[in-house]
């Protein structure tokens, strides 16, 4: 069954690549994590929208700004529940402080993390540390996949 959700222009070829490498893990709870510009809340918003349609549960949703003193609160709401997945829409200048906080928590992954392409950048690796990106996988916004590989942006079909 196909989900409509009332998304943007272009933006359903980019959530139905989220939506297939999130199917494709088989999770039995998402949280959904992302920063605080439009673009971002409005992907994160479409997810969870098409997730819950399809009978997926999501557990946190959680916002962050581009710049901030630690993002600890958000990286704890983010890992609450130990999800089996998490799903991001962010963009890189906000990745680049939230994913380091992330991993400092000891209980999130960047492989078991999807994205969306806003974070399908090459130089992600080196703004963000190789630790808060090897693994992490995504949707382009033409729907092909993209992964981080031996701290590369690597694209697939």
């Amino acid at each position: 069954m196909k989900t409509r959700v009332n998304l943007s222009a272009g933006l359903d070829a980019e959530l139905n690549g989220v939506l297939r490498l999130v199917s494709q893990q088989h999770p039995l709870l998402v949280n959904v994590g992302h920063g605080r510009s439009a673009a971002s809340a409005d992907r994160a918003r479409a997810f969870v929208e098409a997730w819950e349609a399809v009978g997926g549960h999501v557990g946190a949703v959680v916002s962050w700004p581009q710049e901030a003193a630690s993002w600890l609160r958000p990286a704890c709401r983010l890992v609450a529940g130990h999800p089996d997945l998490w799903v991001v829409a962010d963009e890189p200048e906000g990745w680049k402080g939230m994913g380091p906080r992330l991993v400092a928590t000891g209980v999130w992954r960047p492989g078991r993390t999807v994205a969306f392409a806003s974070l399908a950048v090459p130089d992600l690796p080196a703004l963000a540390g190789e630790e808060a990106t090897e693994g992490m996988r995504g949707a382009r916004a033409d729907g092909g996949l993209w992964l981080v590989y031996d701290g590369r942006l690597v694209a697939a079909g």
